[in-house]
């Protein structure tokens, strides 16, 4: 089953799959499309301003996290590292690891080292999926009183508490005991054979010494997990507040209620990072438009509000990232190339006769051996 779910061909077909089914949804509902796209022109310019600040705090509030992760590199330099991964992540199918190569070598031009990144990726991938099953159960917890819980409601918030439960005993197993520690430190040329695949230079990195460094910086991130965390939740709350305004801003009324609301956010949220659709799209489309007209809005207004959130979580952050990408390529490629030179002032005689001893044609009896040699260097 696990060679079945990382087989490349497989992973593409599903890909392909969703994306027929999308478009094949698409051209059903193409009226229930055609009225949503008119209900955006009802969005007043306060609620276009509010979702553009919101669009904003969404790049910041994800390059922040890179910025905790790696101090050494400003804002700025999070947020190009952050949005050029998320364009190639999101706007090419698979394209996850050519994301993070294109993270690491606009990361590595700060002196950012193998060890920081690596740990960055581990930590900010632990503390989103922290984050979302965190979410997710507070969520189904806070809609069940003032009705009768039902079968969905068991499930969701039984899943959610076994995977958080799980992932602390998991993570507090993995860097808490050092037995697990030197397992994986006794196949670290394995390991770093297949990291070296994201990450070049691991080819000719001491394997064990990587290991032991890797496995420091995360015990120390997660000694002080709050700080990152916070950040992390703000970002997902960030995206909580997208949607809402959007159905709000178009119509919805009181439907759903808010705790409802926010349990189908962040439900489907974890579910769409399941699929191998880039940025789970198709799943997050149909998943979050669905459950929203099950609850009581209006398809053109749910779909509406959806096509909202996910321009701004989804389409936006690859076109700023394509952006980046090429001013930072053309930044690159506008380096001037500086190559050492030496400059050698000598006086050369020439009156010298022919055939004489060539270390007396320059003054002062410098010889051609130490000029040469102050070429070399």
């Amino acid at each position: 089953m696990h060679r079945l779910a990382t087989n490349q061909r497989v992973r593409r077909l599903a890909v392909v799959g969703v994306v027929a089914l999308l478009a094949v949804a698409v051209i059903m509902q193409r009226s229930t499309v055609a009225a949503a796209i008119g209900e955006l022109r009802t969005l007043s310019a306060m609620t276009l301003v509010v979702l553009g600040a919101l669009a904003i705090a969404d790049r910041l509030l994800r390059a922040e996290v890179v910025r905790y992760l790696l101090p050494g590199i400003s804002l700025v330099r999070a947020e190009v590292i952050s949005d050029v991964g998320a364009a190639a992540t999101k706007g090419v199918p698979l394209g996850g690891p050519l994301g993070t190569v294109l993270r690491w070598h606009i990361a590595k031009e700060r002196n950012v080292t193998s060890v920081a990144f690596l740990a960055m990726l581990i930590a900010s991938g632990v503390a989103a999926a922290f984050a979302s099953w965190g979410f997710a159960l507070v969520a189904a917890v806070a809609d069940v009183p003032g009705r009768a819980a039902t079968g969905v409601d068991v499930a969701i918030i039984a899943v959610a508490a076994t995977m958080l439960v799980g992932a602390v005993v998991f993570w507090a197993g993995v860097l808490g005991t050092e037995v697990v520690k030197r397992w994986v430190v006794g196949r670290s040329s394995w390991v770093c054979s297949r990291l070296s695949a994201v990450v070049p230079d691991l080819a000719s990195t001491d394997t064990e010494a990587l290991i032991g460094d890797l496995w420091a910086a995360l015990r120390r991130i997660a000694v002080r997990p709050v700080p990152l965390f916070w950040r992390t939740m703000l970002g997902q709350l960030n995206g909580l507040a997208i949607l809402w305004i959007a159905v709000v801003a178009l119509g919805a009324g009181t439907e759903p209620a808010f705790t409802e609301f926010a349990r189908i956010f962040f439900v489907t949220h974890v579910l769409g990072s399941m699929v191998p659709t880039p940025g789970g799209i198709g799943v997050m489309e149909l998943g979050l438009t669905g459950a929203l007209v099950a609850v009581g809005v209006a398809a053109p207004t749910a779909l509406g509000a959806v096509l909202i959130y996910r321009f701004i979580t989804f389409l936006l952050p690859i076109i700023v990232g394509t952006v980046l990408y090429v001013a930072w390529q053309r930044r690159r490629m506008g380096r001037p190339v500086t190559t050492p030179s030496v400059d050698v002032d000598v006086d050369v005689d020439v009156d010298a006769e022919p055939g004489s001893d060539p270390a007396t044609v320059f003054d002062d009896g410098l010889d051609v051996q130490r000029v040469a040699q102050s070429r070399k260097r």
